[in-house]
């Protein structure tokens, strides 16, 4: 398991971990700030980064039983948090990281 986040979709527990940075330079735009993100490249950009933990997700099923209009943004949020970049000194763990 890739070091992330818990979040509750549904009935069940994710840990999401940073992106991909393939899913990262795709959506460069969005994780830099300089557009906002679609409900399709949120729930892409959510996915991919469930599916480095999990990568017997289906996106259909997991989009129908675990996310719902009250915890995507909440969902969405997380991921990017997880996302953010961790200031370090060269030669340096980020912190909680080993």
């Amino acid at each position: 398991m890739i070091d992330g986040t818990e979040i509750k979709l549904g009935e069940t527990s994710f840990l999401c971990p940073p992106a991909p940075f393939a899913c990262v330079r795709k959506y460069e735009d969005i994780f830099t700030g300089k557009s906002d993100a679609s409900l399709n490249q949120m729930a892409d950009i959510l996915f991919t980064s469930l599916r480095r933990n999990y990568p017997e997700l289906k996106q259909e099923e997991f989009e129908f039983q675990n996310l719902d209009i009250a915890n995507f943004r909440e969902a969405f949020r997380v991921c990017l948090s997880v996302n953010q970049p961790q200031e370090t000194e060269p030669g340096e763990a980020a912190a909680g990281k080993s």
